[in-house]
This record gives structure tokens, C-alpha cells and sequence, in this order.
């Protein structure tokens, strides 16, 4: 049962929507996203879409999405995103915690909850996890520590995204190692996997955003695109390539990190990867997503590829010790990733069926999960639930 909430903001015209996909679970995660059209009917869709996911990982959550109906780029967008903060301030004090989504930043979101005394946009996990202050806001901390060029949170759904394609490599072309990977979006999700899939030792040979399409048989410098500053078109200072040619080069991985439908229809038959991973929330259409299959490629399907924000949570906060530090948070959600998405490309192979369908049946499975935590209950981790 999906419970919708309401939102207007006279002075900016802003609308906006909270959406619960059920009311049992002591939690409800989803991000927030700030996005020209939308609507309480894509929120409704998108936190289905998150209970998917919570299913897959066993955990003990329900789905939920929220978001403004508005232009990201206008200036009033920090002034209405706050007051969306206020509106939502009792949801995020008791159930729901949030992330980032389209059109918003994590620290964005810290600072203006923190401008309305909120402690976090995730705070409603320390009461529903059962964690003392000092144990909830050292693991919070966390988020804020770098890994590399970017901080845990920064790096976290892109860092699992990554080891999702790095299964799919390892199942299609035998390594990570030297694989190449055309990566569609450079946002959060985007810039999280290019740098873990670069420490994997797979090589960017093409990114695109809305500007324009970048690409370099050899391998595109991935320091440098991710030393610009964040909203950078990934070209500039180049001569790009249209956006929609990313889906037609020759790779050995595609990697779907930005908008819904990425791949027409119509060109489907002419995609070249023998693999393609989905991290954006209905980053295909299920209609390509079988024409791919029926072709013989691979598909990560996008409540797989695109769970890492769960998942990251569960290896942030399901453990009985808090995490060492964000590396460890990482490796992690790196060991939870192998382990499902490995599982997920043996049995389909074996069964003869899609992954999207396996992933279906395993979360069908779960649905009755439940307990006294959200986070802790990941089969996937079990092995390592109790250390940091």
C-alpha cells in the first residue's frame, strides 16, 4: 500500500510529494530529488522500486521516495528544498531516512536539515537501529570521510555499482582487469562508479551526460574528469560526440548511470556490449531490457545494479561494532555485491532465465522478512555481522 503526502510552496511555486510503499517496517528509506516534472506518481513508482530492493538485500525496510517538483537549477531551490526539510521534519525525527537523488547533494541536504535542527537526514535510523548518540554519529561520520578522491558518500551507490559491473565483466569477459566500460551519467551515481571501476582496473573509454559524449579508445583520464567541479560537462574542451552515441561503441561493458530509458528501442539491436549494467531507477525499459537478453547480453537489471545505496547502509550500520572506517565500509559493500550478484548470474544461467527474473523470485522470498532492526539481516553479510 502506497501512502502519498502532499507539499506546496506558495513563495516558489514548488510542489512536492512524499511516498511510502507500505507502513510496517520500522524504517523507510528512499532519496530526495529535485526534478522539472515530477510528479506523485513517479515517486509512488520509485519507492516500489526501493522496496524491491530492501526485499533483495532480507532487510527488515520498507521503500520510500520524496522530491520537489522543480527547475534543480533555479534559484530558489535552496530556499524550497529547506522548507520540504521542515515539511518532512516529523517523518525524518521518527521513519524516514533519507539520501541523495537526482538534483540533490548529500551535504546539500545536511546543511539545510541542519539550518532547521534536524541532526541528520538520517537520523530516524539511530532510534530504529537501537544506537547510542555516540554510536550513531561516529558511523554517520563516516560518510564524510574520503576514499579516494571522493567521500564515502559520495562514492557509495557509484562503489557498488561498480562491483555489480565488475561481476558482469567477470561473467562475460572473464576479468575486470583491462575491461572496457562506456559509462552513461557523471552525477552522484556516475562519478562513484568511475572511480571504483578504475580501481578495479576496468578502463573508461567513453562517459556521457546531457551535454555531449566523451570518448578515447585508449582510456579517458578519470582523475581529471572527477577533479572538476561537479555539474562539469564531461567534454568540455573537446569536440563531443552526441549523447546518444555512448550506446553504440564498442565496449565490454555499458554502464546506465543517469536517466530512465536510456536505450530506445530502436537501438537496442545496435548496442555492442556483451553486458549492461543498470544503476539509474528504470534506466531501461523492460521491452530493451529483453531485447537485450534475447540477443545474448547480459543485463544487470537497474534494482540491482542501482541497490548500492542499501546496501551501503546495511554494511554502514548492520554490523554489532561500528565500521573501522569508510575503506571498511566500502569493502563491505564490496564482499555484499560479489556475493549477490555472483549468485544472481549462476542461477540465471543455470535456469536458463534473466536476471531480472531470479532477482524477482529472491525478493519474493524475503517478503515476509522482519525483525526488531532494520539493518542486519543481509544474508549476504551474515558472515560478518558482528565485525567492523
Amino acid at each position: 500500500m502506497t501512502i502519498v503526502r502532499s507539499f506546496e510552496d506558495a513563495p516558489t511555486g514548488a510542489r512536492g510529494w512524499l511516498a511510502y510503499d507500505g507502513e510496517t517496517r520500522p524504517l523507510a528509506v528512499g532519496g530526495c530529488r529535485v526534478q522539472r516534472g515530477l510528479t506523485a506518481g513517479m515517486l509512488e513508482a520509485l519507492a516500489e522500486r526501493m522496496t524491491l530492493k530492501e526485499r533483495v538485500l532480507g532487510l527488515n525496510v520498507d521503500g520510500a521516495k520524496c522530491g520537489l517538483c522543480y527547475d534543480p537549477a533555479a534559484p530558489g531551490k535552496a530556499v524550497a528544498l529547506r522548507r520540504f526539510l521542515t515539511f518532512l521534519r516529523d517523518e525524518l525525527e521518527t521513519r524516514l531516512s533519507l539520501g541523495c537523488d537526482m538534483g540533490t547533494q548529500w551535504h546539500e541536504l545536511e546543511r539545510l536539515a541542519a539550518l532547521e535542527g534536524i541532526p541528520s537526514i538520517k537520523v530516524a535510523i539511530r532510534k530504529a537501529q537501537g544506537l547510542t548518540d555516540a554510536d550513531f554519529f561516529h558511523r554517520l561520520g563516516l560518510l564524510d570521510e574520503r576514499v579516494g578522491t571522493l567521500t564515502l558518500a559520495e562514492r557509495r551507490a557509484g562503489h557498488a555499482l561498480a562491483c555489480a559491473a565488475v561481476a558482469a565483466a567477470r561473467a562475460t569477459a572473464g576479468a575486470a582487469e583491462g575491461a572496457r566500460c562506456a559509462l552513461q551519467g557523471f552525477g552522484n551515481l556516475g562519478r562513484g562508479a568511475a572511480q571504483s571501476l578504475a580501481e578495479h582496473g576496468a578502463v573508461l573509454v567513453a562517459v556521457a551526460d546531457e551535454h555531449g559524449c566523451a570518448a578515447d579508445p585508449n582510456g579517458l583520464d578519470v582523475e581529471r574528469l572527477l577533479a572538476a567541479p561537479y555539474g562539469t560537462p564531461v567534454a568540455a574542451g573537446t569536440t563531443p560526440l552526441p549523447r546518444e552515441a555512448l550506446a553504440e561503441l564498442p565496449c565490454d561493458l555499458l554502464v546506465l548511470a543517469a536517466t530512465e530509458n536510456a536505450i530506445p528501442a530502436d537501438q537496442a539491436a545496435r548496442v555492442q556490449a556483451p553486458a549492461v549494467v543498470v544503476g539509474a531507477n528504470c534506466g531501461l525499459d523492460e521491452e530493451v531490457e529483453d531485447a537485450l537478453c534475447a540477443r545474448g547480453i547480459l543485463v544487470v537489471p537497474d534494482f540491482i545494479g542501482g541497490i548500492g545505496g542499501s546496501a551501503s547502509m546495511e554494511a554502514l550500520f548492520g554490523s554489532v561494532r561500528p565500521p573501522a572506517s569508510a575503506a571498511a565500509v566500502l569493502e563491505r559493500t564490496s564482499h555484499l555485491m560479489r556475493e549477490l550478484v555472483g549468485d544472481l548470474i549462476e542461477i540465471a544461467r543455470r535456469e536458463d532465465a534473466s536476471i531480472r527474473s531470479v532477482a524477482l523470485d529472491l525478493a519474493a522470498s524475503r517478503a515476509e522478512t522482519n525483525g526488531d532492526r532494520p539493518y542486519g539481516s543481509c544474508p549476504y553479510l551474515a558472515a560478518t555481522a558482528g565485525v567492523g
